[in-house]
């Protein structure tokens, strides 16, 4: 799929990778409700992953409503209200995660991570 960049070095596994990918895609525009993707086959042909994966992110992204499996027609971003706003809120979620996971690697606690966070939106308020 191009435009979808994966990394095994990054420790996200791979469905994950090719999820939030499509829900960046998504977010940016440049999938629109309706858009037609990839069959699994070609996506794990096209990006060269285990076809498992590609299977876990597709089902992963229908439980989300993101996208939809029409038997026999393929696979489509989903037509509804929101679902632009949502996937950004979703990346949002992933990123804040990812950067919890980081912090406390480092041995910070949530709230001192919150507070971190808190302190530069001030910050960047006062123009700094």
């Amino acid at each position: 799929m191009e435009g979808l960049k994966l990394n095994a070095s990054l420790g996200v596994p791979i469905y994950r990778q090719v999820m939030d990918g499509i829900r960046e895609m998504i977010a940016a525009g440049v999938l629109k409700p309706g858009d037609r993707l990839p069959s699994i086959r070609e996506l794990a042909g096209g990006m060269r992953i285990n076809p498992s994966s590609a299977v876990k992110a597709y089902n992963e992204l229908k439980h989300a409503g993101v996208i939809v499996l029409d038997q026999g027609r393929g696979t489509f971003v989903a037509e509804r209200p929101g679902l632009v706003a949502e996937n950004r809120e979703a990346l949002l979620r992933a990123d804040l995660e990812a950067l919890l996971v980081r912090a406390r690697a480092r041995g910070f606690s949530e709230q001192q991570v919150a507070r971190a966070l808190k302190a530069m939106v001030a910050e960047r308020k006062d123009g700094s």
